[in-house]
């Protein structure tokens, strides 16, 4: 067994924080929570992944997940999956605090490509 302490996303801003780069870990995880204090610091960006598949579980509050120009809304104790090649992103949160974990199947720095 490991135990893994989260870390700060400095590049996302407050309230963010990842598991991936822990040379142990296989999987790209991020852990987001988003509230009165730091919604406006914390901005997703329209992207896709080359390869990887990302899953969205959120885990508390309400946000709307652009997929393909396409709304999908993101409600607590649900779980979302991005094919890759899908353009997406967390457009709007709608109900505050919301958590989200995502989980992307690669952690390779080139498979993300922002639009």
């Amino acid at each position: 067994m490991k135990i893994f302490p989260r870390k700060d996303k400095t590049q996302r801003g407050e309230g963010n924080f990842y598991f991936g780069n822990y040379g142990e870990i296989p999987l790209g995880i991020s852990q987001t929570r988003i509230d009165e204090k730091n919604i406006d610091k914390s901005k997703d960006t329209l992207h896709y992944h080359k390869k990887g598949t990302e899953f969205y579980l959120t885990t508390e509050g309400k946000a709307i997940l652009e997929v393909e120009g396409n709304e999908v809304e993101l409600n607590e104790n649900q779980l979302v999956m991005v094919e890759p090649g899908e353009k997406h992103y967390v457009k709007m949160v709608t109900v505050t605090p919301f958590s989200v974990i995502s989980i992307c199947t690669t952690k390779k720095p080139d498979d993300k490509v922002i639009i």
